[in-house]
């Protein structure tokens, strides 16, 4: 099997690379001059240089914040990327796993399991979404909504006690994504860890974390409560 992994250079990607090294696997990771998924002719180019049999579609906008202030950045890369992608592998036979959100949940219901409705509260998850529908149309792909904490340890002296979440650390759940990558697994697949606040999460890694609340204006963004299933 041939893999291509795409937002290489990316919190996550890196520790993708990482676990794609450790088990010996034939990737290759475009950069992103090299490859830019907002244009299809870069992505067809890709597909004529390495002939992945496996795309890994980790690349986006993913500054949760900043997708509120440029909505078009996010439009241009979250789903018109996503859509040229669908596309190519549509046209070429490619399997697609799909990095998703779960942000593409508002934390209003008590929980949410891969048959839920989506209902995202913010243009991240928006956009998220809508490469969810996309990537559904596929006849070979796997969705991914992975829960993560973007480094290995806690990076902020607070974390939110009022904000519950199903996240793991990076590194603790990049063997899962390339499990299911490289299987035969079809559909969504939620891959999580255990439900607690933020703080509970932070004082794993980081002793001297101190505990906070979720500013009105934040709560009107983010999600709070994601219990994920």
């Amino acid at each position: 099997m041939k893999i291509v992994l795409l937002g290489a250079t990316g919190r996550l990607g890196r520790y993708l690379v990482k676990e794609l090294q450790n088990r010996d696997l034939d990737f290759s990771t475009p950069t992103h001059e090299e490859c830019s998924i907002e244009y299809m002719d870069h992505l067809e180019n890709m597909l004529e240089t390495y002939k992945p049999d496996l795309i890994i579609h980790s690349a986006g906008f993913v500054d949760t914040e900043r997708c509120e202030e440029q909505r078009d950045l996010c439009l241009e890369t979250n789903v018109l990327g996503t859509y040229n992608i669908v596309k190519l592998c549509s046209e070429n036979k490619i399997r697609l796993a799909f990095i998703s959100s779960e942000y593409i949940f508002s934390g209003e219901d008590e929980e949410y399991s891969i048959n839920s409705a989506l209902t995202p509260k913010n243009v991240y998850g928006l956009s998220k979404a809508c490469g969810e529908f996309m990537v559904k149309t596929l006849e070979d792909y796997v969705i991914l909504r992975a829960p993560f904490i973007r480094s290995p340890q806690f990076p902020y002296p607070f974390a939110f006690a009022d904000q519950f979440t199903c996240r793991r650390y990076v590194h603790d759940t990049t063997k899962d994504i390339i499990d299911y990558s490289i299987s035969n697994d079809q559909g969504i697949k939620h891959i999580l860890g255990k439900y607690q606040s933020v703080y509970e999460l932070a004082k794993e890694t980081k002793d001297d974390v101190m505990p906070m609340n979720t500013s009105e204006d934040l709560k009107k963004l983010l999600p709070t409560n994601l219990k994920l299933i």
